[in-house]
């Protein structure tokens, strides 16, 4: 903790239980051209982008684990999954590979497999080094708040998808990250965006 360069300000965001939450318009324009091109899953290659982007920013990789400060190697992503007949939506964990077909051959495999779940972590196991996404793909929101506490000296990383829409000739995704305050500040939200939407223009991974 002393050789942490924010730990003023992590003691004092844990103690109160503050996190940072933004909500943008990405352009998934490109992104979705390709994504039909290659006959890929848009969900799988959004989150392949969001765990490369979030991985790029240090201050994502911060935890805590047994009560210590610890930052991991790589954080990889959960994310929600809908049974169709349940109407509810359940939890999911693809194991992170070298290059995105392989990754999105094996989400494309998850998702068959637990597609009738009933349960909100069928695999049981999750790792711990991750962060969460939600997929609403009803919804084209101007904003999204879980109102979810970090109590029990926790740390907090949320990002959640909405519906995109056209407008003006380019698709636009409202994209909310809520981030346990502790670790990142408006700057690193800002430096989040500003690479992914980078990303998403390249349209590659």
């Amino acid at each position: 903790m002393n050789n942490f360069d924010r730990a003023e300000y992590f003691q004092y965001f844990m103690s109160v239980g503050t996190t940072i939450e933004f909500t943008v318009k990405i352009d998934i324009t490109k992104t979705l051209e390709k994504s039909r091109e290659e006959n890929t899953h848009l969900q799988s290659r959004l989150l392949f982008q969001l765990y490369k982007i979030l991985n790029s920013i240090e201050n994502f990789k911060y935890d805590i684990l047994d009560g210590n400060l610890i930052i991991w190697e790589k954080i990889v992503p959960t994310f929600s999954a809908f049974n169709e007949q349940t109407k509810l939506f359940f939890t999911l964990y693809v194991k992170m590979k070298e290059g995105y077909p392989a990754f999105d051959m094996e989400y494309k495999q998850t998702l068959k497999k637990y597609a009738g779940s009933n349960v909100i972590v069928p695999q049981e196991i999750l790792p711990q080094n991750v962060f969460n996404v939600s997929f609403v793909p009803w919804l084209h929101f101007e904003h999204f708040s879980s109102n979810t506490s970090n109590g029990d000296n926790k740390i907090i990383k949320m990002i959640t998808l909405g519906k995109y829409a056209e407008m003006n000739g380019r698709f636009l995704l409202p994209l909310t990250i809520q981030v346990s305050h502790a670790i990142v500040d408006g700057y690193h939200i800002s430096l989040f965006f500003n690479r992914l939407q980078e990303e998403l223009n390249i349209a590659e991974v």
